[in-house]
């Protein structure tokens, strides 16, 4: 039971933190969010590639990292959406 609760507050804090990184990364840098989302899966597909075995720690690690940048890619884009810099599919305005 303890096991499936801090399973769960160590997935929010992953989300949460991935939001606040997304956010200070962008305040800082202009980074193309298509270039995130590309690499990301990178991540996990050479080391499997490469190594026959990989270290259960490292490919946690690999995971953690590919689910940051996954979460950064959506933000970014949830961001360039409320700022009107990309068009939706959905427009919230109701100016008429």
């Amino acid at each position: 039971m303890i096991s499936k609760i801090a399973y769960i507050v160590f997935l929010i804090v992953v989300v949460l933190g991935s939001v606040y990184i997304t956010k200070r990364i962008t305040k800082r840098f202009n980074i193309n969010r298509w270039i995130i989302g590309g690499v990301a899966p990178l991540i996990l597909i050479i080391p499997s590639l490469l190594f026959k075995e990989i270290n259960p720690i490292v490919w946690n690690l690999l995971l953690l990292i590919f689910s940051v940048m996954c979460i950064m890619f959506f933000e970014m884009t949830r961001i360039k959406l409320e700022k009107n810099e990309i068009k939706g599919i959905i427009n919230y305005n109701k100016n008429k």
